[in-house]
């Protein structure tokens, strides 16, 4: 039961790509409206990160322990 909540080479990957999807997003925003507001940009940078943990612990969890094989 001493499994960790943080491992960091998913971590890592899964945050470049959320980072890389939302850093588009924010491109498509600029793109489709002209402007945008830091409160905004900060916001979604911030929800990029926590998204990025939260789906780092779905893929680790996903795969298995090596103990149920």
């Amino acid at each position: 039961m001493n499994q960790p909540i943080f491992i960091a080479s998913v971590f890592i990957k899964t945050l470049a790509w959320t980072l890389i999807i939302a850093v588009v997003g924010l491109v498509g925003v600029l793109l489709i409206f002209g402007h945008i507001t830091t409160l905004d940009m900060f916001g979604t940078l911030i929800s990029a990160v926590i998204i990025a943990y939260i789906v780092h612990l779905w893929i680790y969890y996903s795969r298995g322990s090596p103990e149920d094989e």
